[in-house]
């Protein structure tokens, strides 16, 4: 039979001092934060994420938006999936190879996107809110500092560009 222990163990790392426990903590908030102002749109960060890099890269093929995502094929595909299916985007033939698909948002896509960008305004105000203004870029740039310099262990990598806003 096991034994209950009634010690409290000494020397543990802290909850505070866990890179892994804090990040989960900020996507919870993040994610809250994101639904208050995304709510009417019904559309969550990914598939925003997803939207703006078509919005910006008009025909890119699935295979690249998933790269841009840091997602994998079947994450990919099911985000896609559901973008279409919500009237969102549409995807055709690829003019360059037909094997691959390419990514084109709808008009109502495109007003999608507008309006959430408009509201992702006051996601980062909110989200950003208790830094100094000051400690704001900051925060953002040692995100991507971490995210760059782990970016090979995740279940895919993210391709990064610094040029393309996303």
């Amino acid at each position: 039979m096991a034994k209950k222990n009634v010690e409290p163990l000494r020397g543990l790392v802290s909850l505070r001092a866990r890179p892994g426990f804090l990040v989960r903590r900020l996507h919870q908030i993040g994610m809250a934060i994101f639904g208050d102002e995304m709510d009417e749109l019904q559309i969550t960060p990914v598939q925003f994420g997803a939207m703006s890099i078509v919005a910006m890269q008009p025909g890119i093929d699935q295979s690249a938006l998933g790269k841009e995502l840091g997602t994998d094929r079947a994450n990919t595909t099911d985000v896609i999936n559901r973008l279409v299916n919500n009237g969102y985007v549409l995807r055709a033939v690829s003019p360059k190879d037909r094997r691959a698909r390419s990514i084109y948002l709808t008009d109502r896509g495109r007003e999608v996107v507008v309006e959430a960008n408009r509201r992702l305004k006051n996601v980062r105000t909110r989200f950003l809110s208790p830094l100094k203004p000051a400690d704001r870029e900051i925060f953002l740039d040692l995100m991507i500092e971490l995210i760059e310099g782990n970016n090979s262990l995740g279940r895919a990598a993210w391709r990064f560009k610094a040029s393309s806003g996303a």
